[in-house]
């Protein structure tokens, strides 16, 4: 080939090579992105279809749910809907608002909603664990939706409301009918065909980071206004050490990421740079942090194994020496102990029976009483019938420095009263399939926290057997560990259809005697709901001082959207939009609503007593009429 003709081709090729997502990230003003980082181990972004069991950070912004939530102040903002209304105990209606349309002009439906919803009927899908209560999901008109509950379970419907987010059905029923089953796995990752209806769409992505552009024909400006930044980019990192050098350069503005001596950015750094709280325990309680032991493997199911591994776990160190003590101990109650609202429900007769605090010297114990010992000398504990605790592994995500930690802690200890416990730590893709699937020993993990359904959540993330299915299979909800108990979901449905607080509070005491006698999994803390902001080029983020807004999840979900509402490039004044404070409404009013279509009718008057009541009526007025006239009568002749 001619050797001119070959440097033109070549000089074509470069012409022809698209901008790439690190030189646009170069070229966008700094005024006008906020960047996003996490620890996620910087491998390729799951994908950006919310049907995925692990979806790329920033789906949110692009789909809409019907509500969003604060747990911090327990208050709600109708988002795509408009307004509420209970038609009877089972049945809550929505109304669309009309304004809502999909970036392709198609207007927002309630059959879209049904739809979305219907699919984690056909499909396992993160929402497939509210069918469990749900008949149906019915259209009324192209704005209106009701749900219809076949089990009133009223937690389990509110938290559809924020966290399931609606998708377009004119989209995804041709995926549907060209993919199958597939649509599960189908990643959805080319920027133009992905058609949502939130206030930022994707823009380019790579393996370590991606990029989000605001939509500025949204349909919710004339509502809402618009977002501030007119970019959101997202940073991946390897480790929690490659995320804090990074916030330190001023790299990304908010974190969602576990930094050693976070006050240390501030107190000698110097920088701007702050947590919610400027002080201990610096971040807001979130999730109970529990050590989740499978109840596949033999012999890691037994009672008094899992019994011994409780008291071998050094709590008090995990949070001090891992954490830098973020946070504090769980009670073994797995409800939170430090808000009065939960702590109410703890039953501490229960827990001085059957709690547990670190002592190896007692886990020892109780393993040798039930003749659990090392018969062949190697340091390693057998059953009586010669099966060997261990090889075990109790898994993290590598880069989760904290987390690392607390599980070489905890596999030293168990070292030490004879089972055998390694750490391992893969990529965070590999641990959380393992989870979802049941194919693990022991990882450290979440669980829920605080909100209008806590302590119900965390005792049915943990122990309730309806949101898992097959070892192997993914099913993505909870009872990771595979526990099998009906009492529990019996129990669970009844205090979700509940109000008395006295039968409540048994049937909460007898949750905590489960899981305290069975140990389905063990409280370890309560997870920070990490959120570490810059000051350097964004302001306005919520802080203890100025909450504005913070919703459930912090920076993780659909429901932190407000704050881009309110941040604004450093040198500008961030002012709220008084919509924040003009939507909201508390849970209370959800119930009050409620208790209106639950009072019952006066009973009806029988026709004779009716009958009567009138003629006394009449009767009353009549003597009315002649005490008037005697009045007159007498004041005429007291004038004589």
């Amino acid at each position: 080939m001619n050797y001119r003709y070959c440097l033109v081709l070549a000089f074509l090729a470069i012409l022809l090579v698209p901008v790439t997502p690190i030189t646009l990230a170069q070229e966008i003003p700094r005024s006008e992105i906020v960047w996003v980082g996490e620890v996620t181990g910087a491998v390729a972004p799951a994908g950006w279809n919310p049907m995925l069991p692990d979806t790329s950070w920033g789906v949110f912004l692009m789909y809409c749910s019907l509500f969003l939530y604060s747990s911090r102040d327990d208050v709600w903002i109708p988002y795509l809907a408009e307004s509420f209304r209970w038609i009877d105990e089972y049945t809550f209606e929505v109304k669309i608002r009309p304004e809502a349309r999909w970036w392709d002009g198609t207007p927002v439906t309630a059959d879209d909603v049904k739809y979305t919803f219907d699919l984690a009927k056909r499909y396992t899908l993160p929402w497939s664990g509210y069918w469990d209560y749900f008949d149906r999901v019915e259209v009324v008109d192209a704005k209106t939706v009701r749900f219809v509950l076949k089990k009133i379970n009223y937690y389990q419907l509110l938290s559809a409301l924020h966290t399931v987010l609606i998708l377009p059905k004119h989209r995804f029923e041709k995926l549907e009918a060209e993919l199958g089953p597939k649509i599960t796995e189908f990643k959805d990752d080319d920027p133009e065909k992905i058609i949502g209806c939130g206030p930022y769409r994707l823009l380019t992505w790579a393996t370590d980071h991606w990029i989000y552009v605001r939509v500025d024909d949204w349909w919710g400006k004339d509502i809402f206004g618009l977002p501030r930044p007119k970019y959101v980019g997202r940073r991946e990192y390897k480790d929690n050490t490659a995320s804090a050098l990074a916030y330190e350069r001023g790299e990304h503005d908010v974190s969602t990421d576990f930094y050693p001596a976070i006050w240390e950015f501030w107190t000698v750094k110097k920088l701007a740079r702050r947590t919610y709280f400027a002080h201990p325990p610096y971040f807001l309680p979130g999730d109970v942090i529990l050590l989740y032991i499978t109840y596949t493997k033999y012999p890691l199911n037994v009672t008094v194994v899992r019994r011994a591994i409780a008291h071998a776990i050094p709590y008090n160190d995990l949070v001090s020496k891992a954490y830098f003590n973020y946070s504090v101990r769980a009670s073994p109650s797995m409800i939170i102990h430090i808000y009065p609202a939960y702590a109410k429900w703890i039953d501490k007769d229960l827990l001085e029976k059957y709690g547990y605090d670190y002592d190896l010297e007692k886990a020892k114990k109780i393993l040798d009483e039930a003749g659990i010992i090392d018969r062949d000398g190697d340091g390693v504990r057998e059953m009586p019938d010669g099966t060997k605790l261990g090889p075990y592994t109790i898994q993290v995500p590598y880069g989760w420095t904290d987390w690392m930690m607390m599980c070489e802690m905890i596999a030293e200890n168990l070292r030490k009263i004879g089972i055998d416990v390694r750490t391992e730590f893969p990529d965070f893709s590999v641990w959380w399939d393992r989870i979802i699937r049941g194919t693990f020993d022991l990882v450290i993990c979440w669980s829920a926290g605080p909100g209008f359904d806590h302590p119900w959540n965390v005792f049915r993330v943990v122990m309730d057997y309806r949101l898992t299915g097959p070892v192997g299979e993914a099913y993505p909800s909870g009872d990771w560990e595979r526990y099998r108990n009906p009492e529990v979901a019996e129990l669970l449905d009844a205090i979700a259809a509940e109000t008395d607080p006295e039968k409540l509070a048994k049937m909460y005491s007898r949750l905590q005697e489960i899981a305290l006698k069975d140990l389905p999994a063990i409280p370890l803390f309560y997870g920070a709901v990490w959120y570490e902001f810059s000051e350097e080029y964004w302001v306005g983020w919520p802080k203890e001082e100025d909450p504005r807004w913070f919703g459930a999840g912090g920076m993780w979900t659909v429901n932190s959207i407000p704050v881009y509402f309110f941040i604004a490039p450093k040198g500008e004044t961030p002012t709220v939009p008084a919509w924040i404070k003009e939507l909201q409404f508390p849970t209370s009013k959800l119930f009050e609503e409620l208790a209106k279509v639950l009072k019952p009718p006066a009973p009806p008057v029988a026709p004779a007593i009716e009958e009567r009541l009138s003629t006394l009526e009449k009767d009353v007025e009549t003597i009315k009429g002649r005490l008037s006239t005697i009045e007159s009568e007498l004041t005429s002749l007291s004038r004589e």
